[in-house]
């Protein structure tokens, strides 16, 4: 069961719930300001024996509905964990290849005239993580993907493509928002990321963009292939 029908599942347990709780306040009430069916009730064996079978039973299907809400809650978050797994990468969190395989798809039936991408690599980490060690080196992704996904998400869907490769792809773009692309992401690294301790390794990058507003190709796989073999 996917996340929206386990929403969709809790939200009916909350409406049988209240309606649970609005018949019990409702019989109570009748019981306490109705003094003749009261006093028939602690007279009549039978009618108080029924009762008590009722209140047995609204109490049962309370704790069944409080023990399904726990199921519930329990199976959302196994959900979001199974999707963080499938869908984002473990390291920076960003969006993996599975989801650029599903922005793909999404991209089937729209127009790409004046869609644009680009693959960012880190063109130094084989060294940082020779001379720093590889925790270091993940740590230096882990900066980097912050600062990648800030400036990013302005322009518009980022994702680590694996390894020291990242990729952004842009809609309505054209070689000046591209550029403008680059200029913020490069500034902010040499910002924010290079030089801010002095033993640190300035970790450098190579942009590899494929505008289709000069490419004019078809599909979305067809622009990533170009992207992805450095026409730029």
């Amino acid at each position: 069961m996917g996340q929206d029908n386990l929403k969709g599942y809790k939200l009916f347990k909350i409406i049988q719930l209240a309606v649970l709780i609005i018949f019990a306040i409702a019989f109570f009430c009748y019981l306490h300001f109705d003094p003749l069916f009261r006093n028939n009730l602690y007279s009549n064996k039978n009618l108080l024996t029924i009762c008590v079978f009722l209140w047995a039973f609204m109490i049962y299907s309370a704790l069944s509905i409080f023990f399904d809400f726990l199921q519930i809650e329990r199976n959302i978050v196994d959900v979001h964990s199974l999707n963080e797994t499938a869908y984002l990468d473990k390291l920076t969190k960003l969006p993996n290849r599975n989801t650029v395989d599903l922005l793909i798809d999404n991209y089937r039936d729209r127009d790409i005239s004046r869609t644009a991408g680009a693959l960012i690599t880190i063109t130094n980490l084989t060294e940082i993580n020779t001379r720093k060690g590889r925790d270091l080196g993940d740590e230096s992704i882990l900066r980097f993907s912050k600062i990648f996904e800030r400036i990013g998400d302005r322009y518009g869907f980022v994702g680590r493509n694996g390894g020291n490769e990242f990729l952004i792809i842009i809609d309505d773009c054209d070689v000046d928002k591209m550029q403008s692309f680059v200029n913020d992401l490069s500034s902010e690294i040499q910002n924010e990321l290079n030089g801010v301790k002095p033993d640190d390794i300035p970790v450098k990058i190579s942009f590899n963009y494929a505008l289709n507003v000069d490419e004019k190709v078809q599909t979305m796989n067809e622009l990533l292939a170009l992207i992805y073999r450095g026409i730029r």
